[in-house]
């Protein structure tokens, strides 16, 4: 078992099997658990152990997310893509940045305006710990003429794999500028161009305008999925 301190809450990393026992839980503020595995037919005996265990113990399980990606080797296709998204927010006085840390505020203004947003288990970060993401460069956003944020993204990257989640637009420009899109369309490019073999997301299973969203952008499932438990 092994506990991380992210400030509001524990992280934990547990691995048990069948006559695993949950024990020793750290007390004092919310305890998350992200339990992840390969999605059957059925679920075997040891998922359905773990998920009583961890109601038993008192978790809740906020919601299910599907892990999904894009080839990069599909490169071509996806900058062709990009470009018609540039033009598109070219003509809409739009443009892209990283988040800067006096765009804090409104950045959480956004997800918290985000109705899908309330349940995840990002909503338990503090603002230092969002700060600290904002100077890493992992929150990208686009920007309308008067310097307003309108829409951002939240990105990590390991050695061959980027990854990006919470996608959140502001509600006025929904499904009139095509800013979501244009915004996975700017990460993928530059996924391509950090040479990543791939683009990873994490969908939320029962979100089905955002797994309508990432398959018009060609991403396709990988059959991992992640079902986060708190404990408050």
């Amino acid at each position: 078992m092994f506990f991380f301190d992210e400030n509001d809450y524990y992280r934990l990393l547990y691995y048990m099997d069948e006559s695993g026992q949950l024990n020793n839980l750290l007390t004092g503020k919310a305890l998350a658990i992200r339990n992840i595995y390969k999605r059957q037919e059925e679920r075997n005996l040891l998922s359905e152990y773990i998920d009583e265990k961890l109601k038993n113990t008192g978790f809740k399980k906020l919601y299910s997310s599907i892990e999904m990606y894009v080839p990069l080797e599909l490169s071509e296709k996806l900058k062709k893509q990009k470009n018609v998204y540039d033009r598109m927010l070219k003509k809409g006085n739009f443009y892209i940045s990283y988040l800067q840390e006096e765009d804090l505020d409104n950045m959480l203004k956004l997800r918290k305006k985000t109705e899908e947003f309330h349940i995840y288990n990002f909503t338990y970060k503090n603002k230092d710990e969002y700060l600290k993401e904002i100077r890493n460069k992992q929150y990208i956003g686009i920007y309308n003429e008067f310097d307003q944020l309108c829409a951002c993204i939240y990105i990590s990257q390991s050695t061959h794999i980027r990854t990006g989640d919470g996608i959140c637009v502001e509600e006025r420009y929904k499904l009139k500028y095509g800013l979501g899109a244009a915004l996975m369309s700017y990460v993928l490019d530059d996924a391509i161009n950090g040479y990543h073999q791939k683009y990873v997301s994490w969908c939320e299973e029962q979100n089905y305008n955002s797994m309508k969203f990432h398959k018009s952008m060609g991403f396709v499932a990988t059959g991992k999925v992640a079902d986060e438990w708190v404990l408050e």
